[in-house]
């Protein structure tokens, strides 16, 4: 009979990937394997000139056909037609028995295996059971005796499920590697497509409320200015509600880092003089956790920042005992700034979100004149950070059930693993058919059979230990004992069996190309295979079979290497891909949030500040609050384009657009502005993050101090741009900034994020002649 499979492949013994085209090489070696040993039993019966010559066209037309059947691409106009040429290679299978009889017979498994290449599944595999059948009806005619009749029979289904396996999933490397990106593309385009749900049912109402009492206030300011004033009070209220509305989805969109906040920490502290230490001791967290800590450690600084006089500052995290803790301490307690949490402060609703998720929150003076915020986390949370890909909040359920359906299982992996399992199974019952057709077997067959179950046990342990939870620990000392058990039940059984044992070397060979580094592992299968017919030879097996057993030896190792390795990374790929799926969702929820709060936050302040100049100039300065109106309606309409822009995902700015509305706004404030734009055509990237940082930079001034003069610098330097908003109301406003970095994660704190990305740097803080001032940096070419 037909033999079983070899060829070329790069092993690596750390588990690393195995790429497509060396996946298409294990394939193509183990079909020329079959060949190369189905040809030497065609040699064995002498066949004449002309009948070799037409086994070697035969053979070569068998496997160029099984090439183009495993491997579509490989000739694409055959492929065409290949529901024809599998009708040819079923010809090419069974028509030379008749002149070559039973040294053909290793053919037809061919046959066998491209029915399911070729036809879908429903009709492949009834296929491939009917030529199963026809093996074994073959089989009798040729009259083989009970020992090789069991033995063709599994090879009649082990050889086409090889060869099924290996094609499979050569193709389902590159399956998952196209559906990684389109599974990123779908989840983001839903997460879109709720989000802008979402903002249209938290903000369209109110922007449109908004629009209407503005237009109505615009008619009634010329005759009753009293209910004129009633009108814009109403829009105020509805602008600061939809304020705090954008405050709310933006952090219920964000996810935070405790490494990323504590690092920013470092830098913003330092700047306001405070000497900071951090020691993370954590690692990483689950989403969850990361995100609640890295709150935490915002508020703590934020109150930190505005209610005592530290000098330095330790932010320590740590886990361990089933829990994640953060201690931030500081020695400012001495000063009596901290105020204590009222019922709504921020450090009281942080104690509500930890004690949701079972942890504690504990603040207040050690008695050596450090205050200590201590808040831990119990780390049960991961398996649903791990299943959902987002932090816990009270977000639609049904985004939840969509991140869960994301992690399932699907039906590729596990494929991948059932044909491993199969062929290696296949292997055991293969060489155990070979030992009963052995009388001499008789008596010492129940040991035998021990040692084919504690060879092909331990090629499973090697070949499936990475699904397992004990995975981890089979390396090391354990790996190697595991080989060396193998390689004595491979040799030592020839002691007791002679020349009728033959044992597993295949398994032995591949164990020792997936668990050694492959400059030591080809080098182990040659002497695997060199000990082994040696082994044999000694123990009276003819030439012919030791020959036979070498190249068998090699083929079956590669096949136990490239399957198992390969449903590996059909794993690896499929864990992966969701990973890459919630990475993807994650980035557009952080983009969501930037983009809601630079945006919209800018617009409905201005909207806030241009009404209170409103109900201030009504009574005695109708013309002027009718035209400050009318520029309100005009930053509504502004702001419902920026919803629809932010749902789109197509944010992109002008600057100079940016600093006209600047101009307008802050003249309207009664604020000087002064405007110089000398830096030319930017990449649109850069000018967008310069635009947004107009925007946010304007809004904390306006929100966080009383300024009378403005000045928006942009220059353009060798290789990089300058862009500096400085004002003279520096009083507060650097508190505030700070605040905000390290706080909630709006802010400075998306902006510092915004300029990163563009491989910027971004600095704030008052200059010594006692303004405030903001200050981006950008490299062009690196941007």
């Amino acid at each position: 009979m037909g033999g079983r499979r070899a060829g070329p492949a790069l092993a690596r013994g750390d588990g690393g990937a195995l790429p497509r085209r060396t996946a298409v090489a294990i394939t193509a070696g183990v079909l020329l394997g079959f060949f190369v040993i189905d040809g030497s039993h065609v040699w064995a019966e002498h066949p004449s000139v002309w009948h070799g010559a037409a086994a070697v066209l035969g053979f070569a037309g068998i496997m160029g056909l099984q090439l183009v059947h495993s491997f579509p691409g490989f000739i694409p106009r055959l492929g065409l037609y290949r529901y024809a040429t599998w009708v040819v290679l079923g010809l090419l299978s069974y028509v030379p028995v008749a002149v070559f009889g039973a040294a053909w017979g290793g053919m037809t498994e061919f046959f066998a295996a491209s029915a399911v290449l070729v036809f879908p599944a429903a009709v492949g595999w009834p296929l491939f059971a009917c030529a199963v059948a026809g093996e074994l009806v073959l089989f009798h005619h040729l009259r083989f005796g009970a020992g090789d009749f069991v033995y063709g029979g599994i090879e009649a289904v082990l050889i086409p499920l090889v060869v099924i396996g290996l094609s499979r999933m050569s193709a389902l490397i590159d399956r998952l590697h196209a559906s990684r990106e389109e599974l990123s593309r779908l989840a983001v385009a839903g997460e879109r497509l709720r989000f802008a749900r979402d903002l249209h049912e938290v903000l369209g109402l109110s922007l449109s409320a908004i629009s209407l009492k503005c237009e109505l206030a615009h008619r009634l300011l010329a005759d009753t200015p009293a209910r004129a004033q009633e009108e814009v009070g109403e829009v105020l209220r509805t602008a600061r509600k939809a304020l705090a509305d954008i405050r709310s989805v933006s952090r219920g969109y964000r996810q935070m880092s405790l490494s990323d906040e504590a690092n920013a920490a470092v830098s913003m502290l330092s700047a306001a003089g405070i000497d900071t230490t951090v020691r993370h001791r954590c690692g990483e967290l689950p989403a969850t956790v990361d995100t609640v800590l890295a709150t935490a450690l915002g508020e703590g600084l934020t109150n930190m920042l505005r209610h005592s006089k530290a000098e330095r500052c330790v932010i320590t995290t740590e886990r361990g005992g089933g829990v994640a803790v953060l201690v931030l301490a500081n020695d400012g307690v001495g000063g009596g700034r901290w105020a204590r949490p009222e019922p709504r402060s921020g450090l009281a609703a942080l104690d509500s979100r930890l004690r949701e998720l079972g942890g504690t929150l504990t603040h207040g003076a050690d008695g050596r004149g450090w205050f200590r915020l201590r808040a831990v986390v119990p780390l049960r949370q991961e398996a649903v950070a791990q299943s959902t890909g987002c932090p816990a909040r009270r977000g639609p359920s049904g985004d939840r059930r969509r991140a869960a359906r994301a992690g399932q299982t699907d039906v590729m992996p596990r494929a991948a693993g059932a044909i491993t399992l199969a062929v290696l199974v296949g292997y055991f019952l293969a060489y155990s058919a070979e030992g009963w057709s052995y009388a001499p077997y008789a008596h010492g067959l129940p040991t035998v059979e021990l040692c084919l179950l504690g060879s092909l046990a331990l090629q499973l342990a090697e070949s499936f230990h990475w699904r397992h939870s004990w995975g981890p620990r089979w390396r090391g000392p354990v790996r190697y004992g595991a080989l060396g058990a193998q390689a004595l039940l491979q040799f030592v059984p020839f002691l007791a069996f002679g020349e009728q044992w033959a044992g597993l070397p295949g398994f032995l060979a591949g164990s020792a190309l997936l668990a050694l580094p492959s400059v030591v592992a080809w080098p182990v299968v040659v002497l695997v295979t060199a000990a082994s017919g040696a082994a044999q030879y000694a123990v009276g097996v003819s030439a012919q079979d030791v020959i036979y057993e070498a190249a068998y030896t090699p083929i079956c190792a590669v096949v136990v290497f490239g399957l198992t390795r390969m449903a590996q990374l059909a794993t690896e790929l499929h864990r992966s891909r969701t990973a890459i799926a919630r990475l993807a969702v994650t980035t557009e929820r952080l983009r969501f949030a930037r983009d809601l709060h630079d945006l919209l936050g800018f617009s409905l302040s201005a909207i806030t500040l241009k009404c209170e100049l409103v109900r201030r100039l009504a009574p005695t300065r109708p013309l002027q609050a009718r035209h400050e109106l009318t520029e309100v309606l005009g930053i509504v309409r502004e702001a419902l384009a920026d919803v629809r822009t932010v749902a789109g995902g197509s944010l992109r700015m002008c600057l100079t657009d940016e600093t006209e509305h600047a101009i307008a706004m802050l003249t309207g404030a009664g604020i000087h502005a002064t405007v110089r734009l000398d830096c030319g055509e930017l990449p649109h990237e850069v000018e967008t993050v310069l635009a947004t940082m107009v925007r946010e930079g304007l809004t904390n001034m306006l929100r966080h101090s009383t300024p009378e003069c403005c000045e928006i610098t942009a220059e353009r330097t060798a290789g990089a741009v300058r862009l500096t908003l400085v004002n003279d109301g520096a009083h507060g406003v650097g508190e505030a900034v700070f605040a905000a970095r390290v706080g909630g994660g709006s802010g400075i704190g998306n902006l510092t994020t915004r300029v990163e990305a563009v491989n910027g740097r971004l600095t704030a803080g008052p200059r010594p002649d006692g303004r405030f001032e903001l200050r981006a940096e950008v490299a062009l070419l690196a941007a």
